[in-house]
């Protein structure tokens, strides 16, 4: 069933409250999740980090399908997310991105007459709730950008590699020796040219742990530079920058700490 989705004005939303979601069985078939900046290395701990071109430019994600690509691994039947981290875009449902901006999906299950927040005070104003997730969604937005510039620089130097058939088919993702193989011999050029790719490129590569993997179904990479055997843990890296996280890089409904690795 598809739901209403209205822009994130108050007109639209008069006399309606929003909960966010403590169960996530609507996350049951979602394969992969966009990304916020602030979120990557977090992500890269658990999930394997994709990268994708779309009609609006190339966007960073979190794999969540199993090793056939049919389900989300991390969904259990009761609904409950059994990851140790929940994706933003996830969390903060039912706000989603829009083609002209932040939008509400009108999910019977988050938004009505019973939820936990106001959308407006007296039908004409966003409440201080309201307003509280408009900022933190401008905010998402303005960095949007950069990590998107940051992926068509891994996708256009092939650092960033197509898989070659599989569950994952039209994503592409970073080999655990890339980063060392490509970047170090340029470091220095490769920080002037964007930093955030050279961060991306290694916490992409750490996460390729992360893909799930079976005998009948390697993980290859088509590429000349792909492992020649696939296996469920990758290859040492060799030793490169990786910033530390900084308590403000936090994103929002995120209360746990960053972690470096």
């Amino acid at each position: 069933m598809s739901l209403p989705l209205v822009p994130f004005q108050p007109d639209r939303l008069q006399n309606l409250r929003w909960s966010f979601p403590s169960q996530y069985g609507f996350a049951h078939d979602l394969l992969f999740v966009p990304l916020i900046p602030t979120e990557v290395l977090r992500v890269a701990r658990e999930y394997p980090i994709g990268f994708h071109r779309t009609e609006h430019g190339c966007e960073v994600v979190a794999y969540l399908g199993d090793a056939d690509g049919r389900a989300n691994r991390f969904v259990d039947a009761q609904g409950r997310w059994t990851g140790g981290y929940v994706p933003f875009w996830l969390r903060v449902r039912p706000f989603m991105r829009g083609a002209s901006g932040a939008s509400v999906l009108l999910d019977p299950a988050l938004v009505g007459v019973a939820g936990t927040y106001a959308f407006t005070e007296d039908g004409s104003a966003f409440s201080a709730e309201a307003e509280d997730v408009a900022r933190q969604l401008d905010r998402v937005q303005r960095g949007a950008a950069a990590l998107s510039a940051a992926a068509a620089l891994l996708l256009e130097t092939e650092v960033a590699q197509a898989t070659a058939g599989g569950p994952w088919a039209g994503l592409a993702f970073v080999p655990a020796a890339r980063p060392a193989e490509v970047l170090s011999s340029d470091m220095a050029g490769w920080y002037a040219r964007d930093p955030r790719a050279v961060e991306l490129a290694i916490a992409a590569s750490f996460s390729t742990a992360f893909l799930p993997a079976t005998a009948e179904s390697p993980v290859t990479l088509d590429t000349a530079h792909a492992p020649t055997e696939a296996t469920p843990r990758q290859a040492a890296v060799a030793p490169l920058y990786v910033p530390t996280a900084l308590p403000a890089d936090l994103d929002w409904l995120d209360t746990g700490e960053k972690i470096a690795f």
